[in-house]
């Protein structure tokens, strides 16, 4: 629980203002799609992030909201990337499909 006076509750994710972030969001969220990419023989492409937040862990758990294409099909994922700055470690942990975007 976050109070006024203590402020958001340690490790509980917060958003990003990922307008501000930009490059490092935008940065990540190539990482996701690529690293699931290699993983998977897939070929989607990064269209536009749709949110962003972050969770302090060891480290930094990254979760992003992605929309990307499929061909011609656009479709949202949820993806999480865990990052150890100090050990320059950056994994994807979860790449999922959340729906198609309606055309």
């Amino acid at each position: 629980m976050a109070d006024q006076e203590t402020g958001p509750m340690v490790g509980a994710p917060r958003d990003v203002d990922f307008n501000a972030n930009d490059l490092q969001v935008e940065s990540l969220a190539r990482f996701a799609v690529d690293e699931h990419n290699k993983k998977e023989n897939a070929g989607l492409q990064l269209k536009r992030v749709l949110g962003a937040k972050t969770q302090v862990v060891a480290g930094t758990m990254h979760h992003l909201t992605l929309e990307v294409a499929e061909g011609e099909t656009k479709k949202v994922y949820a993806a999480k990337v865990w990052e150890k700055t100090w050990e320059n470690l950056k994994q994807l942990e979860e790449f999922k499909h959340l729906h198609d975007v309606e055309a």
